[in-house]
């Protein structure tokens, strides 16, 4: 809102005929005339204030979270869904439907937020994210559910870093509080994948165990013994013929 005028052409609008008097023209003191000038002046000066307290403009540090939460939240919607049509595990399927559940919250949130901010989010996982979804979908049965909770522990990782970075750094109170509340879901999505993935890895220590054991079983690295064929007996040696002088005739 711009306000302009002169000084000369108010002072003069604010000039009047004293008709009662019979005086010829008069004007409004300069005193008056000033205090309105003043009046107006505060007025403009209110309703720029007013608009400089309604600005969304934020920091940088909180549009750069705002955008990564966004882009890790997507990330963790779509491989949750992707456990869903592809574990064999009632347990996976558990924390896959949890995951689901808690990050759409999480982006619905978000959303309103970055609105209000006049922040643009990303909407699609990154290349990396890309690549690792295309990698389990090649995968199933325990190696599926074993790769995928292997990735959630490391995704949810980072997303935590992301969030606690947030949570300490930030600059916008709305923001900061967004990371700060949604930190305990995180953690417990950590913890459960963290669980999950252990019983994976002592039950492939335990077949590993179990098959050393049997390649160090004595009874399982003997030699093959060779049957032998039993030895061909010598023929026995003919008789010596009889000596001429010991015939009688």
């Amino acid at each position: 809102m711009t306000i302009t005028f002169s000084f000369q052409k108010l002072q003069s609008d604010l000039c009047f005929e004293h008709q009662e008097t019979g005086m010829h023209t008069r004007c409004v003191t300069r005193q008056l005339a000033t205090a309105f000038f003043s009046g107006m002046v505060m007025i403009a000066a209110t309703h720029a204030a007013g608009a400089a307290s309604t600005s969304t403009s934020i920091d940088k540090i909180d549009t750069t979270f705002m955008q990564d939460a966004s882009t890790e939240g997507v990330q963790a919607i779509d491989m949750g869904k992707l456990a869903l049509a592809q574990s064999s595990d009632a347990k996976v399927k558990a924390l896959a439907q949890q995951l689901v559940d808690d990050h759409t919250k999480a982006d619905d949130q978000l959303k309103t937020l970055a609105a209000n901010k006049q922040v643009t989010l990303f909407t699609t996982p990154s290349g990396d994210a890309k690549k690792e979804e295309k990698n389990l979908q090649t995968k199933s049965g325990d190696a599926f559910d074993q790769a995928w909770l292997k990735d959630m522990v490391k995704d949810h990782q980072k997303t935590i870093k992301t969030f606690t970075q947030e949570n300490k750094s930030g600059k916008d109170a709305d923001v900061r509080q967004f990371a700060q509340t949604t930190l305990p879901s995180l953690n417990d999505h950590l913890k459960t994948a963290k669980d999950l993935a252990a019983v994976y890895d002592a039950r492939d220590k335990s077949m590993d165990q179990t098959t050393k054991s049997m390649s160090n079983d004595p009874m399982n690295n003997n030699p093959a013994i060779t049957p032998v064929a039993p030895a061909t007996p010598a023929p026995a040696p003919a008789p010596a013929p009889a000596a001429k002088g010991s015939q009688h005739g």
